[in-house]
C-alpha cells in the first residue's frame, strides 16, 4: 500500500474544505439536514481510528502550525448543572468574536463538553461522530457510552434531550463546521506555501 505524501494530504484537505463550504451553504439556506453531511466531512478531517489517520491537526503540526479554535471557558459544567448549551443558538452564522469564547488547541476543542442536561454530558467529538454515523454515511467507532444512548423503534437516540435531539445535533455540528471552514480558509494557503514546490 502506497504512502500518502503531504501533497496528497493537502489535496484531500482542499477537497474536504470544498465539501464543507457547499454543505454549510446549504445549511445556511435552511437545509438543516446538511449538518449530517457536515459531520461526515469533519469526521474525515479530524477523526483518528485504528484504520485511518486524520488529516488535521497532524498535517499542520508537521509544518509548525498550531491550530487554534474558539471554545467556551473551562468550568462551565459541574455536577449541579441542569442545562448547558456550549454553542450559540438562533443566530446564523455564529459570531466567534463574542467575549465568552477563548482560544483552545485542537484536543481541548474536540473533547470539550458542549451539551449537558442533568447528569448527561456530550462532547463536541461525540456529537459530531454520532451525527456522521447516524445519517452522514460514514462508519465510525462508537464514541458515546451506551448508557447515554437509547433505542426508540429500532433507532439509536441520544438520551433525554430537552431541546430536541435534532436541534442539538444539527446546531452543534454546523457551528463546528463553520468554525473549521474559517480556519481552513486561512490554513490552506499557508500549507500551500510550505508544501508545494515553488
Amino acid at each position: 500500500m502506497s504512502q500518502i505524501t503531504d501533497v496528497g494530504y493537502l489535496t484531500r484537505l482542499r477537497e474536504q474544505r470544498d465539501f464543507l463550504q457547499s454543505e454549510i451553504k446549504e445549511y445556511g439556506n435552511g437545509q438543516a439536514h446538511f449538518a449530517y453531511k457536515i459531520a461526515s466531512t469533519l469526521r474525515t478531517i479530524f477523526h483518528k481510528t485504528s484504520e485511518s489517520k486524520p488529516i488535521l491537526p497532524d498535517l499542520a503540526e508537521r509544518y509548525g502550525i498550531r491550530l487554534s479554535f474558539k471554545g467556551k471557558r473551562e468550568g462551565q459544567v459541574d455536577e449541579h448543572v441542569v442545562l448547558y448549551v456550549g454553542f450559540q443558538s438562533g443566530n446564523w452564522p455564529p459570531d466567534f468574536t463574542a467575549p465568552f469564547y477563548v482560544q483552545k488547541d485542537f484536543n481541548h476543542y474536540w473533547n470539550e463538553i458542549i451539551y449537558a442536561e442533568g447528569k448527561i454530558r456530550y462532547t463536541r467529538k461525540q456529537l459530531v461522530l454520532f451525527a456522521a454515523n447516524k445519517l452522514g454515511g460514514a462508519h465510525v467507532d462508537p464514541e458515546i457510552p451506551t448508557n447515554l444512548l437509547r433505542t426508540v423503534q429500532g433507532n439509536v437516540k441520544l438520551c433525554s434531550i430537552q431541546l430536541g435531539e435534532e436541534n442539538v445535533v444539527t446546531r452543534a455540528v454546523s457551528e463546528t463546521g463553520y468554525q473549521v471552514l474559517l480556519i481552513l480558509n486561512e490554513l490552506i494557503p499557508r500549507l500551500e506555501r510550505r508544501i508545494l514546490p515553488p
